[in-house]
């Protein structure tokens, strides 16, 4: 298919095989492969949470923009975690004060609106809980049926906020990679867009090149990134590249991939120098890592490209270590995160023993996701007991 360079189109990243935007589609039709979105050179007005980017977003008629207010999350300094790591210049990207409490905000208010302004019946995706919250409601803000496939393992208040927005949630008695399946055949059925925020939706990479864009200013040379397959990553390493095209940046920083050592497909295969491997399910607090990438391997190994184009690494963090940074996050610098998004605070020391990273470097880490959705019992205190309301037992309370 022909299409003029003004057009919005997707082009696949193995045969080059070009889709029409209008389609919004998943993969490849030829090769199943995963897709890049090509933004047109076009003008269009612009708009309010992820629109304020307008100019790098595929066109979408402002009425059929779904907002709910995603984007500009703080990029906070951390200098009191860093002298505990032992770092000159830490700073705190904080995505769990999105709209629904994830990063997933930003790829679903792309994805929803692509399927408003092309008319399609509806979204679906497989998520382990974040993607799902956001889905449900971006889809009732949009008007749109939503189908939510979750592992029956996946957290309990995620699943309560999946519901409350009205999403038809199905809990599936297996893993990620099984939900995935079943959204490809919902999709292909009910004529609904995929939405799983794998690079089954390649809408998802430009929504979190947004990310980089409300980084540049800070110039980091190094941000960390916790990650399952990987678009979030890809996505802030795409609009850092978009960037320095432009010469609006002087150097594009070094991404760390971060996963969990339960369930490290990426890393591992960072390590051996090969190709992707699905790795084994098992339990880790970080869920919203834990996607052993059973059936789409290929995206741990996309992924990997942003690695080492630009001199990356990747690196896995065991639980006690993410309950560790959950825990000196939230008291030295009042940041509350799920364990998923302490990930990238879990590996400093250990990048900064093997010279992954320096002192003097300044770095960011992308925090995920809110704690209010994942809080294990490991870091919550036991709750006080209630004291007599005098002032001599207060005092005896304060002092004991």
């Amino acid at each position: 298919m022909s299409r003029s360079a003004q057009s919005d189109r997707l082009i696949c990243t193995a045969c080059s095989h070009e889709e029409a935007i209008e389609a919004v589609a998943s993969t490849c039709s030829i090769c199943d492969g995963i897709l890049n979105l090509v933004v047109g050179s076009h003008d269009q007005p612009t708009g309010d949470g992820l629109w304020r980017w307008h100019e790098h977003l595929p066109r979408v008629a402002p009425a059929n923009r779904v907002i709910l207010g995603e984007g500009s999350t703080p990029l906070l300094t951390a200098p009191r975690l860093a002298a505990r790591l032992g770092l000159a210049d830490l700073m705190i990207k904080n995505e769990s004060l999105q709209p629904t409490g994830s990063f997933k905000d930003r790829a679903l208010a792309l994805a929803t609106s692509l399927a408003k302004e092309y008319g399609r019946n509806g979204i679906v995706l497989s998520s382990s809980g974040n993607g799902g919250a956001a889905a449900a409601a971006y889809a009732a803000r949009a008007g749109l049926p939503a189908v939510i496939l979750v592992p029956a393992t996946a957290s309990p208040a995620k699943l309560k906020q999946i519901m409350i927005p009205g999403a038809q949630l199905i809990t599936v008695d297996g893993a990620t990679h099984d939900c995935c399946l079943l959204a490809r055949r919902v999709a292909f059925e009910l004529g609904y867009v995929n939405v799983t925020t794998t690079f089954y939706c390649p809408y998802d990479v430009d929504a979190y090149a947004t990310i980089a864009y409300e980084m540049a200013e800070a110039e980091p040379d190094v941000v960390l990134v916790p990650i399952s397959s990987g678009p979030i990553l890809a996505g802030v390493m795409k609009g850092f590249e978009r960037l320095a095209q432009r010469r609006l940046l002087r150097r594009i920083p070094r991404p760390i991939a971060v996963q969990s050592a339960a369930c490290r497909p990426i890393v591992d295969a960072f390590e051996s120098g090969s190709a992707t491997i699905s790795s084994h399910h098992r339990f880790t607090v970080a869920s919203a890592l834990n996607d052993t990438l059973q059936g789409y391997e290929r995206d741990g190994d996309h992924t990997l490209r942003f690695v080492h184009r630009h001199n990356g690494s990747a690196i896995a963090v065991d639980d006690r270590d993410v309950l560790e940074a959950m825990s000196l996050l939230a008291r030295l610098e009042g940041i509350i995160v799920e364990p998923s998004a302490a990930a990238p605070l879990a590996a400093l020391p250990h990048l900064l023993a093997n010279g992954a990273i320096r002192a003097d470097e300044r770095v960011v880490a992308i925090t995920t996701g809110h704690g209010l959705k994942d809080m294990p019992d490991a870091v919550t205190p036991a709750l006080p007991k209630p004291i007599s309301p005098n002032m001599e037992s207060l005092m005896r309370h304060l002092h004991s």
